[in-house]
């Protein structure tokens, strides 16, 4: 798996309410780098920059509402993912989702 997204993956293992918000706009703007430009990730390099956004604002709320559309392009995007990522992506969708 990804360092990247192992990393994610371990700062989400308290849940989501366990992350504060400025190590999780820190994440979410180091997956829309990873993410600008890649094929078919437009979505969610687009609700990526809607999240930090929010978070970097303080609205906790509007960032909540926003991860389960995330949740739901990170389980399109796991579809053409490398084969070692796959897992690591669902499990990440979930995650968000709630």
């Amino acid at each position: 798996m990804n360092e990247q997204l192992q990393q994610t993956l371990t700062a989400l293992g308290g849940g989501l309410t366990g992350v504060d918000a400025s190590t999780a706009a820190s994440n979410v703007g180091g997956w829309h780098k990873t993410l600008d430009g890649v094929p078919g990730a437009e979505t969610l390099v687009s609700h990526l920059a809607k999240l930090q956004e929010a978070l970097k604002s303080g609205d906790l709320a509007g960032a909540a509402a926003l991860l389960p559309g995330l949740g739901s392009e990170t389980e399109k995007l796991a579809a053409g993912a490398p084969e070692a990522d796959k897992a690591g992506l669902h499990q990440l969708a979930a995650a968000l989702k709630g």
